[in-house]
């Protein structure tokens, strides 16, 4: 099976620079734990200033925080995929002048991790302050046969801030036509996003 990097793509998509007042702190997003007693209910997120004339929606949404902001088509087809490690933190977006423009994303908040980055093959350097966390890769190397086969859509153990999807979830996004996305052969990844 083959597994796959996935990034959300800027575009002309409004861009999201803040977690719904109330939230959580920024950190915790990126642990794998479930967020959903401490998320507020209700919240909303506002298209920043920052960028006036960026207003389309896609369903990956773009953020600061690099979380996965998705529509509600997109959380029907992830659901319909029996990703069951997806935990949804509703939110209502709103334009630059506090208008609803859609009242069905959420935030996904994967739960978990999986062993998947063999650290003796990949190169990549630590990451200063979140010392059990690789801060950058060169090169990626996966060790296929500690990751679940149940395991569809998931972060790594180190390095969770980095979403893996397999091939088929990936030929699934496609197929739908879902937007907002892109995503990297993992193996060899030199971790970046063009």
């Amino acid at each position: 099976m083959r597994f796959l990097i996935l990034k959300v793509t800027l575009g002309e998509a409004g861009f999201i620079d803040a977690y719904p007042r109330g939230s959580p702190a920024d950190w915790k997003f990126d642990k794998g734990i479930s967020l959903a007693k401490e998320f507020p209910v209700g919240g909303e997120v506002t298209f920043s200033d920052n960028r006036p004339d960026a207003r389309d929606l896609h369903d990956f949404q773009p953020n600061l925080m690099s979380g996965l902001l998705v529509s509600g088509r997109a959380r029907k087809l992830i659901e319909s995929l029996g990703v069951s490690n997806a935990e949804w933190l509703p939110v209502i977006v709103k334009d630059h002048k506090g208008n609803v423009v859609s009242p069905d994303y959420a935030f996904l908040n994967l739960q978990g991790a999986e062993d998947a980055i063999d650290m003796e093959r990949s190169v990549y350097r630590m990451n200063a302050i979140a010392k059990d966390q690789i801060g950058r890769v060169k090169k990626l190397a996966l060790k296929h046969d500690a990751i679940s086969p149940q395991a569809k859509m998931f972060r790594c153990t180190m390095e969770r801030r980095l979403i893996l999807i397999r091939e088929d979830v990936h030929a699934a996004f496609v197929q739908a036509g879902l937007t907002g996305f892109k995503v990297y052969e993992a193996e060899g990844w030199n971790g970046l996003a063009l």
